[in-house]
């Protein structure tokens, strides 16, 4: 639980901190002219009254922010106090004064300051090195360093050549759970599998996903990569987990924690049979399992949502569905003659279409 809460605050601290930091956003264009000079800084946004206890000499400014005037203020060895929505520059030339009892593994004299002010008042403070040109980020215990453009255009392109590789893994993963649901031979290690490739794929995208939002105005090419390839992701997931989770499982919460789980967590089959609610005391990998429906239904266009649940609440699984005529199909309380019709013929073509792919 408590690792699922710094999941969430450090994705929160990380959203606000891309949605003022990367690259196109005023404060960057003042961080990247101070790197372009080779020079140090220390900014703390805030309010002044409340770092007053930990703020000696300066001067006071109160004037309207611009990068060029953060950039000329840096050029003085003490910090710069930003108000919290950059648009004010409240005061320069700061001597920064923490407790210095406070713990900080980091070195240099304006990190050590930057860390413990973080720490001691929970502000958000920007320390840019001037020796090693790096952008360090503290707030409270979290620490961040930011990425070089360069470097993050470079991760971001490994990230998607890993994230396509994943995606075709699931593509051939559905192709085969698909001609094993045909012929009644699915068994739980065959969907194990494609729950993990789903897993990297999505541990993958969150990752992607930090790389785009540091990356602001530049990722527009990554992002329609990344759309692209992420397109119906969320939603065969889902269908994938609500055809093979057990009866007890919640498919939304199956959802949430097989996304919780750690790269090397995915690869350890019995945490995901646990998640989907079987126990390999009771059942073993080679064992069958019957899917529900929910990912050939959802295949077929010109059928709802609505239809789907009716069909599988009357017919259970996938067997009793593709024996069922379409007669028996337009039985169902809902179900068109025409709509029993076409899924007849649907399933029917894509049986055959499987069939080919898996040659």
């Amino acid at each position: 639980m408590r690792m699922r809460k710094n999941k969430i605050v450090r994705k929160q601290i990380l959203e606000h901190l891309f949605s003022i930091m990367s690259p196109g956003k005023p404060l960057r264009a003042a961080i990247d002219r101070i790197q372009e000079a080779n020079l140090g800084a220390i900014i703390v946004l805030g309010d002044p009254k409340k770092l007053s206890d930990v703020m000696r000499g300066g001067f006071e400014l109160n004037t309207a922010y611009t990068p060029q005037k953060v950039y000329e203020l840096s050029k003085m060895d003490g910090a710069i106090i930003l108000s919290e929505n950059i648009k004010t520059i409240h005061g320069a030339n700061i001597q920064l004064q923490p407790d210095s009892n406070i713990k900080t593994d980091e070195s240099g004299t304006r990190h050590q300051a930057a860390n413990r002010i973080a720490k001691q008042k929970g502000n958000l403070v920007i320390a840019v090195s001037e020796r090693r040109n790096k952008i360090t980020v503290y707030k409270g215990d979290f620490i961040y360093s930011l990425n070089d453009l360069s470097n993050l255009l470079v991760k971001s392109s490994q990230a998607i050549t890993a994230l396509e590789k994943y995606s075709l893994g699931i593509e051939k993963g559905w192709t085969n759970l698909s001609g094993l649901e045909f012929d009644n031979m699915v068994t739980l290690y065959d969907v194990v599998e494609v729950v993990r490739m789903y897993g990297l794929l999505f541990k993958m995208s969150e990752e992607l996903l930090d790389y785009m939002a540091e990356l602001g105005v530049e990722s527009r090419l990554v992002k329609i990569q990344y759309d692209e390839i992420m397109l119906n992701k969320n939603e065969s997931f889902i269908d994938l987990i609500k055809d093979y989770k057990s009866e007890n499982e919640k498919a939304e919460k199956v959802v949430e924690n097989i996304r919780n789980l750690t790269k090397e967590e995915l690869f350890e089959d019995e945490n995901i049979v646990n998640i989907l609610g079987y126990n390999l005391k009771d059942i073993s990998l080679d064992e069958g399992v019957k899917s529900r429906g929910y990912s050939l239904l959802s295949s077929i266009n010109k059928i709802t949502k609505k239809d789907i649940e009716l069909i599988i609440g009357e017919l259970e699984d996938v067997q009793m569905i593709l024996l069922a005529s379409p007669d028996r199909i337009s039985q169902i309380k809902g179900i068109s003659k025409f709509k029993s019709e076409h899924v007849h013929k649907a399933l029917a073509r894509l049986k055959n279409k499987i069939a080919l792919d898996r040659e």
